[in-house]
């Protein structure tokens, strides 16, 4: 600790007071919260200053792998949370981060990065939310995760997607609630599995749909409280190119082989390929473009 901002603290038992912050950061948003009794103020150098916020958290001892790197660390926060809210749909889109500063209550302008790493999932279990953290380093750095594979590699609304999610919400009034299923003659609007695999919106909250049938929709897990008058919901994707053209539109987004565009239609030319989906012609050229045609 000799070289620690709060080594004559941290190394004395009679005036130790250590206080530990997370700063989550998504979006270019941060998330700023402390373990601590109390809000904290940090005072970094240069005279910025920034407010914890009191709030359930904790995690255990940062402790070294058998293979030199950091296992991934815990991080304990309520289902609740402003963070274990963002897995409570389809998965962040872009990275979150978590900074964890460490200081004493003697010296808030003595402070100690003790962890940054990337939160790479949400486990939910009662009333508790694991966040797994990983250390940041650069063979962790993010690379394209596409595959050449028969599933479309997008999430539903992301930036490659395309789809905006606005123009899909789907406005219902709850009719009654039994356990986890939802009820609302809006939803027999809709055919069957519609909304399975899309995102259920109440007061602020966000749960995943498993089933649509008829009138009804069964959510992944309950909220707090039981949905009631005004609620919103998504539909899902199975990633098919069948649901693609049919349900969405949006063929020309698809990413799943062999109908995925080619990055350089010069070097790498497609070929013309015609696909049946039901009563859709639908036609990709040597440019990748994709058309559909009505029978």
């Amino acid at each position: 600790m000799a070289e620690s901002n709060i080594a004559i603290y941290e190394d004395s038992v009679q005036d130790g007071q250590p206080i530990e912050c997370y700063k989550f950061t998504y979006q270019g948003v941060n998330y700023l919260y402390t373990s601590h009794c109390r809000d904290v103020e940090i005072i970094f150098p240069g005279g910025q200053s920034e407010k914890y916020i009191a709030e359930y958290i904790e995690r255990p001892a940062i402790k070294p792998a058998s293979k030199g790197d950091t296992d991934s660390m815990v991080i304990d926060v309520s289902k609740d949370h402003m963070i274990a809210k963002l897995w409570q749909g389809p998965p962040p889109e872009t990275p979150v981060t978590v900074k964890i500063y460490r200081l004493h209550e003697q010296d808030h302008s003595k402070v100690d990065v003790v962890f940054y790493g990337r939160v790479s999932q949400a486990n939910f279990e009662d009333s508790k939310c694991h966040l797994a953290a990983k250390l940041e380093n650069w063979l962790s750095k993010e690379i394209p995760s596409g595959k050449r594979q028969y599933f479309c590699n997008n999430v539903i609304f992301d930036t490659k997607c395309r789809l905006v999610k606005a123009d899909w919400l789907v406005d219902a009034v709850v009719d009654r609630v039994t356990g986890l299923y939802v009820y609302s003659p809006k939803f027999a609007e809709y055919p069957d599995d519609y909304f399975t695999g899309g995102s259920f919106y109440y007061a602020g909250n966000v749960r995943m749909i498993s089933e649509h049938e008829g009138d009804r929709v069964k959510l992944k897990y309950p909220f707090i409280s039981a949905p009631r008058n005004d609620i919103q919901l998504t539909p899902g994707c199975n990633h098919l190119f069948r649901t693609c053209a049919l349900k969405f539109q949006n063929t020309l987004n698809f990413n799943g082989f062999p109908y995925v565009a080619p990055t350089d239609p010069e070097k790498n030319p497609t070929g013309k390929g015609v696909y049946w989906i039901d009563s859709l012609v639908v036609q990709r050229d040597t440019n990748g473009f994709v058309g559909t045609i009505e029978l």
